[in-house]
């Protein structure tokens, strides 16, 4: 069987036997050759003669929503092993292979919401649409907010400083990397607890007592359409952190 394959794609590869090939690598955790495999898959579909007839075109969709699928397992399942700058494994990535996934094939959207690959990448904005949910929405502020692990922009090497955590219940945790006077970081970072809470597009937090690199206890903020948690006085939230960029 192992032979056929390799005769095949030696000779002709098309979508189906890449998307099988990626398969075998996945399989075996070879996450870098799994996704080189996917995306030959999608581009061959991509460059593949028009289909005749309306099965061979729901076929033909079907073949490439799947290796658009399997390509974001691919790439989650590397950003869990740490593979993220080795891959451009980011979340926003994974994500639109599922979006492109599912607009070639619906049936794919049950999948995403269930599939353990994606487990570790769900605390996003892209992951709210899946469910529904959309910051477009003012009365789905409250449930983004809480779905979804914010961070800062980065500083160069530091990345992104500042990760904010919501529960649905009220409490709001705050993790940031605190710079002693001379700019350097102190070795762990400082965990603040507070309260939050939300009306209409805008968010409140607020701490028991004033975060010492912030000098302020309370922060105004708003849920913008575009996904972004902006706080006045303070910065801005993505569901992004900064990981490759120094």
């Amino acid at each position: 069987m192992i032979a056929l394959l390799s005769m095949l794609l030696a000779a002709d590869p098309t979508t189906f036997d890449a998307n099988a090939a990626g398969m075998k690598h996945y399989k075996a955790k070879q996450y870098g050759e799994a996704i080189t495999q996917f995306k030959l898959a999608i581009d061959l579909g991509g460059k593949a003669a028009e289909p005749t007839t309306l099965k061979d075109v729901a076929q033909l969709n079907r073949t490439i929503a799947l290796a658009h699928f399997n390509l974001a397992c691919t790439l989650a399942l590397a950003r869990k092993a740490g593979k993220v700058c080795d891959h451009d494994a980011y979340r926003s990535a994974i994500w639109e292979q599922v979006r492109l996934s599912i607009a070639r094939d619906p049936n794919r959207l049950e999948k995403a919401l269930t599939d353990p690959d994606l487990a570790n990448v769900r605390d996003t904005v892209a992951f709210q649409s899946v469910k529904g949910l959309s910051p477009k929405r003012e009365s789905d502020v409250k449930a983004i907010v809480s779905g979804v692990r914010w961070w800062s922009p980065g500083q160069g090497v530091y990345g992104s400083t500042q990760e904010l955590s919501f529960a649905p219940q009220g409490s709001v945790t705050l993790m940031m990397l605190v710079f002693d006077s001379e700019g350097v970081p102190l070795p762990k970072r400082q965990t603040f607890t507070g309260k939050w809470t939300v009306s209409g597009r805008a968010v409140r937090v607020t701490f028991p007592k004033e975060v010492p690199s912030l000098k302020k206890a309370s922060f105004d903020g708003t849920l913008g359409a575009d996904g972004q948690l902006v706080f006045t006085d303070w910065s801005s939230f993505t569901d992004e952190p900064s990981e490759c960029d120094a």
